[in-house]
């Protein structure tokens, strides 16, 4: 299965870094708003909405592609922030019912329009951080940075969980996550923190502690994000969101813990002016 992953993301490196770095901003969030409505497809049929036949299906993906096109057209404008500051509320909501979990482990609780509905936020609100991070000044970089920041925790907590895990973090959600994986991927994620506060962000002093706790919080939210979809994965029945990508499973799985990750970053960043 490692080996599956890693060869998978090999393959996948090469174009998005090459999207990043040599891609406008438009053309960024194009390709990867296009790649985001097969996650989009997936949290349609994790919470139901194919029961609603082909219909229900083309008209939720084409809303939520309209959604992204929009936010990534009028990012100068104030539609994107509020995509990302609802995206936050929803994943802070995700929280308290992860804690809640198994209680209503029923799938209609909360409601199958209510978890449909939170696709065409989430996932628009992410890919309008895509456009707003990269639009800023040294954007490629910036957007490369909150990827490397998430990619970190996981690696992190993979290994740390690995050999270190006795203490599970959700087992009704996700059984193999435990705290020593949450404390080993905080630790990778936060040397590559500092890292870019020195290089990309030059902080000096009293700007350091905020940068910190923001990266801290920002990859504490993105193991929400990966918890929130396992719940989903939960109520639905399902191992994986799709098969896709091998290793990984659907696009859904890959993105998981950016979904709560990059609006968390883009909205900090500007609460911090950096």
């Amino acid at each position: 299965m490692l080996l599956k992953r890693v060869i998978t993301a090999l393959v996948l490196l090469p174009p998005v870094l090459a999207t990043l770095w040599f891609g406008s901003t438009p053309l960024v969030g194009a390709v990867f708003g296009a790649a985001a409505m097969l996650a989009v497809l997936e949290w349609g049929t994790l919470t139901g909405v194919r029961r609603g036949g082909a219909g229900a299906v083309g008209s939720y993906v084409a809303a939520a592609a309209v959604l992204t096109a929009l936010t990534v057209w009028l990012r100068q404008t104030a539609l994107p922030w509020v995509l990302v500051i609802g995206t936050c509320a929803w994943w802070l909501v995700m929280l308290a019912w992860i804690t809640r979990f198994p209680a209503g482990f029923d799938d209609t609780h909360p409601p199958r329009w209510l978890k449909a509905g939170a696709g065409l936020l989430v996932i628009p609100g992410t890919i309008a951080a895509v456009a707003l991070l990269h639009g800023a000044p040294d954007g490629a970089m910036r957007l490369l940075f909150a990827f490397v920041l998430v990619w970190a925790a996981d690696v992190g907590a993979y290994f740390a969980g690995h050999a270190l895990g006795r203490r599970k973090l959700a087992p009704q959600v996700s059984p193999g996550k435990t705290w020593e994986g949450v404390y080993g991927g905080l630790a990778l994620s936060l040397v590559i923190a500092a890292a870019a506060g020195a290089w990309l962000f030059r902080l000096e002093g009293a700007a350091w502690p905020p940068f910190l706790l923001l990266c801290a919080a920002v990859v504490l939210l993105s193991i929400v994000g990966d918890l929130g979809e396992s719940l989903l994965k939960r109520q639905a029945g399902a191992k994986d969101s799709g098969s896709l990508l091998p290793g990984h499973g659907g696009m859904l799985d890959r993105i998981d813990s950016l979904l709560a990750a990059l609006p968390a970053l883009a909205l900090g960043l500007r609460w911090l002016e950096l």
